[in-house]
């Protein structure tokens, strides 16, 4: 230690450069590092620890660098337990002398269960007053716990000596056990893999399983039949009813020795490290048991033997009459023939059948008729000396339901033994799965589907926005003498045009991007304006009846809710080719948590029942896929019952379809009570005749084609414009002295998209009108009534027409 002591550097410390130490000090030091014993000199009111080479092994892991530390600091985690000796001593002068004193300190990472004798004594400086300590040590942990360990297996020994009776060794054990928690924390017993007992922690504990198996063996504890080992408890660590606060990290496992597949565990202190003392002490210990259990096994099994026979008998009598009369499992005895011959209580608990009403009567009988034959068949099947395993069949309880049971049987000598399980709940549980399944592999296929049909339609409507304004203008353009040779075929690509925006709308609508004007909405009263309507849709032969509940208003688009009603009420009629009824009900409906096709809530539900020819599970599987339809080739595009699916999903709402052949369908539509949605106002503009000045309008569309086009026609129809391909050239254009009286831009731009592009122009221009055009259909929200001023839309592909009176509605116009 002399030269760890000159190397250090005492200048930074309290104690300051050794020259500069008193000599008393110096001479102290010098008898310290001269002593065969363990000395510690703590100087100062500090207490700066100084100390020879046989006292460094103290503080274990904390050597050298508790070297020149003040007490406090080397010694935090029990500095409790030694500032108040310490000051006192510095205090009074009064010398200090321990034995065997426990000092729980933390010296290679855990804390250490240590003693220790030691003396203090005052180090008394020039005026006489105490200046220091003078500590010499002797660690005496090794001694303190084997006497302790060596006292409790004498005292064990002793008292299992008594004893001839294996649960009272246990017990005794235990009791004794309990007491030295220091060493042992916990001790579980084992014989053949069966828990005996078990002490210092609770018997339904993880880690203490009552019994063992290869299985479930979380301490791989059956290697200990065969060699004592230590075993993590890993992430199960315990607290057990041990005096330390720390959890248990380990134990130790060994076989009883004398008393073959025993086995006995041990709880390992956290404050030991499993040394070879400690697991010499725990093989002495698990010898003691083994040897007692064994002798007392030995003793009592000839006593027991003597009434082994009768008692055994008694038992199994005792058992079977105790499971037949508690058991929850239908228990039967039956002739060859199926006809009861004894049952147990619980086919009345299960089945409410009395004993009385079927003893004598054929178990054929309580069967369900699509069950009947293989339940007969089952008779030959044991008849041939097989066992019957998890047959499943429905029985009938006596009000007349059924209830599904899983039997095992066997045959012996003509009679039939019987055990049936009631796994209706299970049953009910699956076929809940299945459903739930389907209806997520549904809901994913509809998903993907809508997102390629509406990728589809985005696309074609920019061509089709591109053909429309090429067909308007060569119309305006063509010379009049040229116009009855081209009219009509103009006009019939017109209308050409028209209707593939009309498929593409649907297209959007079924991937629950359309263009939705949603307000608050009155159904009932809807649907009675709607009411003469609907009955010629549905024709003379449909008897249609309207039974609608006062209810608030729900949020929509009524144009869309009104074509969504139309092809329902079509669908009705040509399935009822002959007429039938058709019910248009209206009423609030709350969705439980556990329904598969709508999500829990408060619904106001909207619902079509037909009494026609109904459809198989194949066609409901793809009823809602666009182009699917039963009706043949034809006018029918497949198109209805998707568009209502993505408008009623668009909504925010639901819908649910069920039908049977020869049973009718029911249709409902379900709209949320109580949500709200923002939208785009179409505020209307008060028309003010135009002036001579020429008015601009900004078009930002990033397809090429129906950009010119659009910049195109409305310099035709008298606008000054001005272009961009995206946001990111569209921001200057806003944001410099250029006059701009409209902004006409895509909803789905690339980068900064058209609602981002339109709140940044507000920004600098808080009046400027604004036009959204799109052939995807994006939902536009604004948040604020301010911001959403003055701003429209227009869906793709428009004509010419179109596009003018709505310009010039926002602009106030009257010409152009």
């Amino acid at each position: 230690m002399a030269p760890l002591i000159r190397q250090h550097d005492w200048a930074a410390s309290p104690l300051g450069p050794m020259d500069q130490w008193p000599a008393i000090l110096k001479g102290i030091l010098e008898v310290g590092l001269n002593s065969r014993l363990p000395v510690c000199i703590y100087w100062g009111p500090e207490f700066i620890l100084l100390y020879n080479d046989a006292w460094s092994a103290i503080p274990g892991d904390k050597h050298p660098a508790c070297l020149g530390q003040p007490a406090r600091e080397a010694w935090s985690d029990i500095w409790s337990i030694l500032d108040p000796m310490y000051n006192g001593i510095l205090q009074t002068g009064v010398a200090a002398h321990e034995e065997d004193r426990l000092l729980p300190m933390v010296r290679f990472g855990y804390v250490e269960e240590a003693y220790f004798t030691y003396n203090v004594s005052p180090i008394f400086g020039q005026d006489g007053k105490p200046i220091g300590l003078f500590n010499t040590a002797v660690e005496t942990t090794g001694n303190v716990i084997e006497q302790r360990r060596q006292r409790l297996l004498t005292r064990l020994a002793e008292r299992l000596g008594q004893v001839d009776d294996s649960e009272q060794i246990c017990a005794q054990a235990f009791t004794l056990l309990a007491e030295a928690s220091h060493d042992v924390p916990f001790c579980l017993l084992y014989r053949a893999g069966t828990l005996l007992g078990a002490c210092g922690t609770d018997t339904n504990d993880r880690f203490a399983p009552a019994q063992l198996t290869l299985e479930d063996d979380p301490l791989h504890l059956f290697n200990g039949l065969k060699e004592a080992h230590q075993s993590p408890l890993g992430s199960q660590h315990v607290r057990a009813f041990a005096p330390w606060p720390e959890v248990l990290d380990s134990t130790y496992a060994t076989p009883l020795n004398g008393h073959g597949d025993s086995l006995a565990v041990f709880g390992i202190s956290p404050r030991r490290r499993l040394d070879e003392s400690y697991a010499t002490f725990f093989n002495e210990l698990a010898a003691l048991l083994g040897h007692a259990l064994a002798a007392a096994t030995q003793r009592t099994e000839e006593r027991r033997l003597k009434e082994a026979v009768q008692e055994e008998a008694r038992q199994r009598t005792l058992e079977r009459d105790r499971v037949w009369t508690v058991s929850q499992d239908l228990l039967c005895v039956l002739d060859h023939q199926g006809h009861l011959r004894n049952v147990n209580p619980a086919w009345s608990s299960l089945l409410g059948w009395s004993e009385e009403q079927l003893i004598g009567r054929n178990s054929e009988e309580l069967v369900h008729p699509d069950d009947l034959t293989p339940s007969i068949d089952i008779r030959a099947t044991l008849a041939r000396g097989e066992r019957l395993q998890h047959f499943e069949n429905r029985m009938r309880h006596a009000d007349g339901s059924y209830r599904w049971i899983s039997w095992h049987a066997t045959e012996e000598n003509g009679v039939i033994y019987g055990c049936g399980r009631d796994i209706t709940e299970h049953k009910r549980g699956v076929e809940l799965l299945e459903q739930a399944q389907a209806a997520l592999h549904n809901a994913q296929r509809m998903e993907a589907v809508g997102q390629l049909t509406g990728g589809i339609a985005h696309d074609f409507n920019n061509l089709l926005a591109s053909i429309r304004f090429s067909l308007d203008l060569i119309t305006r353009r063509a010379p009049a003498n040229a116009q009855p040779e081209l009219g009509h075929i103009l006009h019939a690509a017109t209308q050409a045009t028209e209707r593939a925006a009309e498929l593409t709308h649907n297209l959007l609508a079924f991937a629950r991007r359309q263009a939705l004007a949603m307000h608050p909405v009155d159904l009932g009263q809807q649907l009675r304006d709607w009411q003469g309507e609907l009955l010629e849709r549905a024709g003379p032969d449909v008897a249609l009846t309207l039974v609608l509940a006062d209810e608030p208003s729900v949020l929509t688009d009524s144009d869309q809710l009104h074509k969504a009603m139309l092809h329902l009420v079509e669908n009705a009629r040509d399935a009822m080719p002959g007429g039938g009824r058709l019910e248009i009900t209206l009423q609030r409906q709350e969705i439980a948590v556990g329904d598969h096709d709508v999500p829990a809530g408060d619904y106001l539900g909207l619902t079509l029942q037909d009494s026609g020819q109904g459809m198989s599970e194949s066609t409901l599987a793809h009823v809602f896929d666009p182009f699917f339809t039963t009706k043949g080739i034809g006018p029918n595009s497949g198109l209805g019952l998707s568009m209502v699916y993505g408008f009623i999903k668009q909504s925010g709402g639901h819908i649910r379809l069920r039908s049977e052949p020869g049973q009718g369908t029911c249709v409902t539509l379900y709209f949320p009570r109580g949500s709200s949605v923002v939208n785009i106002p179409d505020v209307p503009v008060i028309p003010t005749e135009s002036t001579s000045q020429q008015l601009c309008v900004l078009v930002v569309e990033d397809n090429d084609l129906v950009r010119m086009l659009t910049v195109e026609v409305l310099e035709e129809i008298g606008y000054q414009v001005l272009q961009a391909e995206d946001a990111e050239q569209a921001l200057p254009i806003l944001q410099g002295d250029s006059a701009i009286d409209l902004l006409l831009t895509d909803v789905g731009l690339p980068g900064m998209n058209g609602e981002e592009l339109a709140a940044a122009a507000r920004e600098s221009r808080p009046e400027l009108p604004i036009l959204f055009a799109t052939g995807f259909a994006e939902i536009v929200q604004i948040d604020g009534s301010e911001l959403a001023t003055r701003m429209s839309m227009i869906a793709k592909p428009f004509s010419i027409d179109a596009l003018r009176d709505k310009v010039n509605g926002m602009l106030g116009r009257k010409d152009g």
